[in-house]
């Protein structure tokens, strides 16, 4: 009967493995930040004009060629590219 648990459980426990293994592939394995499409350099971010200024409406387009017309910002996709920001872009 514990033999049989124990069994169990290591069963369970190559499968988790796996598992993990399979999450660090797509996310990578240290992740400074979530791939999310705000971060992502694909992603073209959607404004509203508010009487004379411009203000986010947290939605906007990928340009890697997905056809989507619509993204939220907390969304991600497999044309992930991570945006890179320096000096070009003060």
């Amino acid at each position: 009967m514990v033999a049989e648990k124990v069994r169990m459980l290591e069963q369970e426990n190559v499968s988790l493995k796996a598992q993990i293994a399979e999450l660090q592939n797509i996310c990578g394995i240290n992740v400074s930040s979530p791939k999310n499409c705000e971060y992502c350099k694909n992603f073209i971010q959607h404004y509203i004009k508010v009487e004379t200024r411009y203000s986010p409406i947290y939605t906007g387009h990928c340009v890697a060629g997905n056809r989507t017309k619509t993204k939220k910002m907390d969304e991600t996709c497999k044309a992930f590219v991570k945006r890179e920001y320096g000096k070009n872009y003060i």
